[in-house]
């Protein structure tokens, strides 16, 4: 008797704990616009509201956690990749892992290179926009004074040193001012480009390193400057940066001083959400990845119309520092081609001026397209990402269109996970989630009524399909 009332008692525990572990589960993605997901010091793992500046309640990811820092997530496996042990001095060797949220397991995966010492604290990371590979900086490899890129294939568990050499579009080195500013974190965005926010207690500054980021060694790596070195807000370093679906950057500080910023365009600036809990900051991540990020000066219309080709339009306020625009094109949303430049009109200052240019060469299937308005000190506004699909794909069967709540998709003959991403009329990223071989669906009960694209990617042989549906 004794032995049945003991098991029962495990089985309401064993209950409860995974009742608890799905909850949470049910939680990721479902608010990409107000919520992120940051983690402590402590390893413990919170989501957070960027509205209010409140966290929901927090996961203990290990009960061994050091200093932990560098947090991603995977849409396609659904884990948190960190560095569960980081540190400095008599500090264990930094060790790597992931944490499943509908298990509540904390796998450690393997050791990450020899240079990344027990002399070091690891301080930023992030998983990219196809949910395939974890990267990493290290603001001083060897022990010395060269930072260094580091990539791991989440499916081949292995790691790559990418480059110790991290030059500015003319060139110049910037190696220096990464090891100098050598707190921060870092962003994926749904064009594959790699935000990097480097931060100390006085000092900050944003870089972007344009896509495709290598996955194989090189001998240095382009980043472009996006904020020049800039004074902190308070007295403590930025420690985490994360992307809501709309494409505002968030930031949060450290200690002493934890508060969370938004930086919703280069143009608007930063400014303060409010306080957070203590270590809350320490770092962020989301499950967002947009494809319109930072505009400095938005487009206010961007259309793509197949005719005779595919006609694009747009108007744009300009001021005496506009350049002109360029009209880019892409099969993959990632790679992308400029196929004209189209000076500025030179209008008065703040006025809207309407442009058009038709592509004629479009291609069968998904043809994407932006406009990158230039200025005369190299800044660079994109608009919104357009498609237009030519070709449908018929090994994938997707439905009802229109639909309610959910969209059903059977991935005929196929044996590859998908990567589903929901886009709307702007390009912006609203839904994002894994869906399994054979059959799965979305659920777009939460989205607002209107015209959408599905996109269905699959990292592991480069293959996607695009699908426009409405939502009733």
């Amino acid at each position: 008797m004794k032995t049945t009332i003991y098991r029962r008692r495990c089985f309401i525990l064993l209950y409860f704990g995974l009742a608890l572990a799905s909850k949470m589960q049910a939680q990721i993605c479902t608010n990409p616009t107000d919520t992120l997901y940051s983690m402590t010091t402590a390893g413990i793992l919170y989501p957070l509201n960027v509205v209010s500046a409140l966290n929901g309640t927090g996961v203990t990811t290990s009960a061994t956690a050091v200093s932990s820092n560098g947090l991603g997530y995977s849409l396609l496996d659904g884990k948190f990749y960190f560095f569960n042990k980081t540190g400095t001095g008599a500090a264990p060797s930094p060790q790597f892992a992931s944490y499943d949220i509908a298990t509540s397991i904390l796998s450690v995966l393997p050791t990450p290179p020899a240079s990344i010492l027990n002399t070091q604290k690891v301080r930023s990371g992030c998983v990219n926009h196809l949910g395939s590979g974890y990267y990493t900086i290290n603001p001083s490899s060897s022990g010395g004074a060269t930072p260094a890129l580091y990539y791991y294939n989440i499916a081949t568990t292995s790691w790559t040193t990418i480059t110790t050499s991290f030059l500015s579009p003319s060139s110049v080195s910037l190696n220096a001012t990464f090891n100098s500013l050598n707190s921060g974190d870092m962003a994926f965005d749904g064009g594959g480009n790699l935000w990097i926010l480097c931060s100390n207690t006085s000092n900050y500054a944003l870089f972007k390193i344009a896509a495709p980021v290598p996955t194989t060694a090189v001998a240095s790596i382009t980043a472009q400057q996006i904020i020049a070195s800039t004074p902190v807000p308070g007295t403590a370093a930025f420690t985490g940066i994360a992307f809501n679906s709309v494409g505002t950057l968030y930031l949060t500080t450290g200690n002493p001083d934890n508060k969370l910023y938004k930086l919703p365009s280069i143009a608007a600036g930063m400014t303060l959400v409010g306080s957070i809990t203590t270590d809350i900051g320490a770092d962020l991540t989301s499950c967002s990845y947009p494809l319109s990020v930072l505009a400095s000066a938005p487009m206010t219309k961007f259309r793509a119309v197949l005719k005779d080709g595919v006609n694009l339009d747009w108007d744009a306020a300009e001021d005496d520092q506009t350049l002109g625009y360029k009209v880019e094109f892409s099969t993959d949303a990632t790679h992308w081609t400029t196929l004209a430049f189209i000076n500025a009109q030179l209008s008065l200052t703040g006025s809207t001026v309407s442009y058009s240019y038709t592509h004629r060469q479009y291609i069968a299937g998904n043809n994407f397209y932006r406009i990158v308005q230039t200025s005369i000190n190299g800044q660079e506004t994109f608009s919104a990402v357009k498609l237009i699909n030519t070709k449908g794909n018929r090994s994938i069967i997707v439905g009802p269109n229109p639909a309610k709540d959910l969209i059903y998709i059977y991935n005929k003959g196929n044996s590859t996970k998908y990567l589903a991403q929901i886009f709307d009329r702007a390009g912006r990223l609203v839904y994002s989630a894994g869906i399994n071989p054979s059959e799965g669906f979305v659920n777009i009960a939460g989205l607002q009524k209107g015209s959408y694209i599905l996109k269905l990617s699959s990292p592991a042989d480069n293959a996607f399909s695009s699908y426009q549906f409405i939502k009733w």
